[in-house]
């Protein structure tokens, strides 16, 4: 309510009080249009990371990809040579 009656008194002054009427007016419809440019920025922002985050999340599941080993062939490896010696089979 004490509110209410500061509010009052304050535009009974701008009543009598044009050019600071004029001059507040300006200043607030200058900050409703600067927290709204800044809304908006803010917006893109988030909607920027997302798809920053989107997109780093694709590349991590890509680089931890593991290769798919091939399929063990039970009749080649039967019919693939042997090392000759003991030193070839561990280099």
């Amino acid at each position: 309510m004490e509110a209410d009656q500061d509010l009052r008194a304050l535009f009974n002054f701008l009543r009598r009080e044009p050019v600071m009427f004029l001059r507040l007016q300006r200043f607030v419809l200058r900050t409703i249009q600067f927290e709204r440019s800044l809304m908006t920025l803010l917006d893109d922002t988030d909607r920027r990371m997302d798809e920053m985050e989107g997109r780093n999340a694709q590349e991590e599941m890509e680089e931890e990809a593991v290769p798919q080993e091939s399929e063990f062939d039970e009749a080649e490896a039967e019919s693939a040579p042997l090392p000759e010696n003991d030193d070839d089979g561990e280099n």
